[in-house]
């Protein structure tokens, strides 16, 4: 696993994104699965408020406990939803009619999933920080983002406490996170989370911490053996399962240097499976061409 520096901290350059870790009866899963990723050399861990039901960050310090060697970003921004427990316990009971309709699953998840938004006043600011610290179990974490946020939530005395946070070491790194692209990331602070695709380009700003680049792994469009017979020379076997996502992986990371790439899921074997498909000296640059060649393969045959 390659690493690069998070906070004046080396880190790993796969981070884990905890939306999906949950607690109730099913925080042994969730535990697992960062277990998993600890094993696998991932030492980020990328969580909110808002994640997994409101529970995230607490699932995520059960399991890493005293770990001082991992870096935490979490967020402020979109509040915890409403009536947790309550939500948590209903998607238990309905887990099997969720398993039968991945639709209802994706349309019920978001809307259980949602806090309230563009929470930026100071004092919810404060309040947010000060809980999402206590369900940690940390006195700090590496990177504050500001979740979300539109022009207009970037105050004056939005930033000043955010920077206040850095000075009393509550916060060593600050920025801002979407879920969507580059292009529609309002710039704060020297972290920018944004949503990967071929051609984003890294910035110059700070750090860049990406997330979805998995999306992409549908499978192409009428691939036929021209695509096969790219993949193959880009060092891509696309006989086996694990060639896209270790493809995909290794072009987000070779397209933006010294970034962050975030993979999430709830199958440990698959995480697996994925990050042991990159390819290292690829992602390190040491193959000049495969970026541009990687990504014109995906933008011919990628599914929207």
């Amino acid at each position: 696993m390659d690493t690069t520096t998070l906070a004046g901290r080396e880190t790993s350059r796969i981070g884990f994104g905890c939306g999906r870790l949950v607690g109730g009866a099913t925080v042994g899963t969730s535990i697992r699965l960062i277990e998993q990723a600890r094993m696998l050399g991932i030492t980020h861990f990328d969580v909110a408020p808002s994640y997994g039901l409101g529970f995230a960050e607490d699932v995520l310090a059960k399991a890493l406990a005293d770990d001082d060697a991992v870096t935490v970003t979490t967020k402020v921004g979109i509040g915890r939803p409403t009536n947790a427990k309550l939500k948590s316990v209903a998607r238990q009971i309905l887990r099997p009619l969720l398993s039968a309709s991945p639709q209802l699953r994706k349309r019920l998840a978001s809307k259980a999933g949602a806090g309230a938004r563009d929470q930026f006043a100071p004092s919810t600011v404060e309040q947010s920080l000060t809980e999402s610290l206590r369900r940690l179990r940390r006195d700090r974490v590496d990177v504050l983002l500001l979740h979300e946020p539109s022009p207009d939530s970037v105050t004056p005395e939005l930033a000043s406490m955010m920077e206040a946070f850095v000075r009393e070491g509550r916060a060593l790194q600050i920025g801002s996170g979407t879920g969507n692209d580059h292009d529609t990331l309002v710039p704060f602070g020297t972290v920018l989370q944004y949503r990967w695709g071929p051609g984003a380009p890294a910035d110059n700003r700070g750090t860049d911490i990406v997330h979805g680049v998995l999306r992409y792994y549908p499978k192409p469009r009428e691939p036929g053996r021209a695509f096969a017979d790219e993949m193959r020379a880009l060092g891509f076997d696309p006989e086996n399962p694990a060639a896209w996502p270790g493809f995909l992986l290794t072009l987000a990371l070779a397209s933006i240097p010294r970034s962050i790439v975030l993979v999430s899921s709830t199958d440990p074997s698959k995480l697996r499976t994925a990050i042991s498909a990159i390819d290292w000296s690829a992602a390190r640059g040491k193959r000049p061409d495969f970026v541009k060649q990687a990504a014109a393969l995906l933008q011919q045959f990628r599914i929207d």
